[in-house]
């Protein structure tokens, strides 16, 4: 059977949609969930799928009022289809964020005049550490980047077919039901977007406005059942503190300078960051041009709105980073017209390529893991191998550096390495499946551990409180079960304690009083 030739753009976007997909499933279940924010979005998911009332999420019994619900909603649908798990906890969240990918490729193919700028942006952003990796985690901000990418389409391909018009609210509308008031900082951008590249008239527009109805009305919905079963607390939590406050102050000690986002940027996107640097100039220069003001908009302004909040969190600046690589798409596709390139991004990639081979030769051999010696190998070869290109002023380099990161990311993703926070404190499945072998249903445990781990709530399906040393004396004459690290048992020496088991450095106890068993 013959199969009609596909032309170049299907051809691109089946290539694009497949890898991003490989990416986003790689490897998905083989580390334990980290505790911000993959801890609190499971457990979430978790207690409301088993309780079994979908409207108004619970985190182990208690009201969750942070967030609007389309997280729980997806990882329960999740759960409903394969069971409770780290990799149904991730899944739709994963396969949501990497459809930003193709998306953008669409997106680049309506707003820039040169073709293959769309393919480089679009592999940019499916090979970019951060959008990968952090998309892949049971958070929303990978899908934040997708229902945007989705809205500007709609408004560009809207200028020729209306109709396109009505996914512009429909997009909107999930980034409310998802981060709530986040929508308006996004709207707020998009209608100067619109303005600026002349597309006032789509306000005249039916289509628009009925999207925004089909859009926004599950967002008033829900809100509405909110304050009808929690009142004033719902506002108090929800949008006082998780929304409002975030912007005006820091909260839970998470803050920095202005200029965090830019340091958070540096840290993690390179090699691409050596690209971007004069891809921002190049933009600024192409001011007039269609494609520069949405980047510079989204990009620069997104950008903007976070550095003045009070809270700072590294997964608040993903939106930023589908118009940084549209900016440095148009970059690539421009080198590749000239007969000589900038020779400095050249000796940087050569660099990167040298700094990825000793540190994974090192890294691989200290910790005894291959896989960090591999990948090691494969940034040099691919990294190397596309320095040495560009320095010759091949436009082949950007492929070659294109598939040297992607198959490094395939390599780290397969791997456990992947996820590295979970690594910051102690092995928590062990101790959450001994809590919840070892105590009844809704009970409450308090740890001596420095602070409370989301992720030992999951596993444990228990909520495990941290108190200090005054709280666990105090809570061990009231009868309760404490989860106690050695140094904590020596320097308490609490006595009649019933021990219960024990995981790693932890072991769980229960502490009797009369009239309790």
């Amino acid at each position: 059977m013959n199969f009609p030739a596909l032309n170049d753009d299907r051809k691109y976007l089946l290539l694009l949609t497949g890898a991003a997909l490989i990416l986003a499933i790689a490897g998905l279940g083989n580390v334990p969930l980290r505790d911000f924010d993959e801890g609190y979005y499971a457990t979430t998911a978790q207690d409301t799928f088993l309780r079994g009332d979908w409207r108004f999420p619970t985190y182990l019994g208690q009201p969750f009022l942070s967030k609007p619900p389309l997280i729980a909603w997806l990882v329960m649908g999740s759960y409903h289809l394969l069971g409770i798990s780290e990799f149904s906890s991730r899944l739709p969240l994963a396969l949501g964020s990497a459809l930003a990918v193709p998306l953008l490729y669409l997106l680049g193919k309506e707003i820039f005049s040169a073709p293959k700028a769309a393919l480089w942006s679009s592999s940019i952003l499916l090979t970019l550490l951060p959008t990968a990796r952090l998309g892949r985690l049971t958070m929303l901000d990978g899908v934040i980047n997708t229902c945007l990418v989705w809205s500007l389409l709609c408004l560009l391909r809207g200028r020729k077919n209306p109709h396109w018009l009505g996914g512009i609210g429909i997009g909107l509308g999930l980034i409310a039901l998802a981060k709530g008031l986040l929508v308006l900082a996004l709207g707020l951008l998009l209608g100067i977007a619109i303005f600026w590249l002349g597309e006032g008239r789509i306000f005249q527009r039916w289509q628009f406005w009925l999207g925004l109805l089909i859009g926004f009305a599950p967002v008033l919905w829900w809100y509405q059942l909110q304050f009808v079963q929690y009142g004033e607390t719902f506002w108090q939590i929800h949008f006082e503190f998780h929304s409002f406050e975030r912007v005006t102050q820091e909260l839970e000690g998470n803050t920095g300078p202005p200029w965090y986002y830019l340091l958070e940027i540096a840290k993690y996107t390179a090699p691409w960051l050596f690209f971007l640097i004069p891809a921002a100039v190049m933009t600024v220069q192409r001011l007039r041009e269609d494609w520069a003001k949405v980047a510079i908009t989204f990009g620069f302004g997104f950008l903007l709105i976070i550095s003045v909040m009070g809270t700072k969190l590294p997964w608040y600046v993903l939106p930023c980073y589908p118009f940084f690589v549209l900016m440095g798409g148009y970059y690539l596709a421009d080198l590749e017209g000239r007969p000589r390139y900038p020779r400095l991004i050249g000796y940087l990639l050569a660099l990167t390529a040298g700094v990825g081979l000793a540190g994974g030769l090192y890294a691989g051999f200290i910790e005894q893991k291959p896989v960090i010696i591999i990948m090691g190998l494969v940034l040099f070869i691919g990294v190397g191998w596309s320095a040495k290109q560009y320095l010759q002023s091949s436009p082949k380099f950007a492929k070659t550096l294109v598939m040297g990161l992607y198959v490094t990311l395939l390599f780290l993703f397969s791997s456990p390495l992947w996820n590295w926070e979970v690594n910051e404190a102690f092995a928590v499945k062990p101790v959450g499946q001994l809590i919840k072998q070892s105590t009844p249903v809704n009970t409450l445990v308090y740890t001596s551990f420095a602070y409370s781990r989301p992720s030992l709530d999951f596993y444990g399906d228990r909520q495990v409180i941290a108190v200090d040393d005054d709280q666990l004396c105090t809570k061990a004459k009231e009868g309760n079960y404490l989860l106690l690290d050695q140094n904590a048992q020596g320097r308490l020496a609490l006595a009649n304690l019933q021990k219960r088991g024990q995981a790693g450095e932890f072991t769980l106890f229960f502490s009797p009083t009369v009239g309790k068993p």
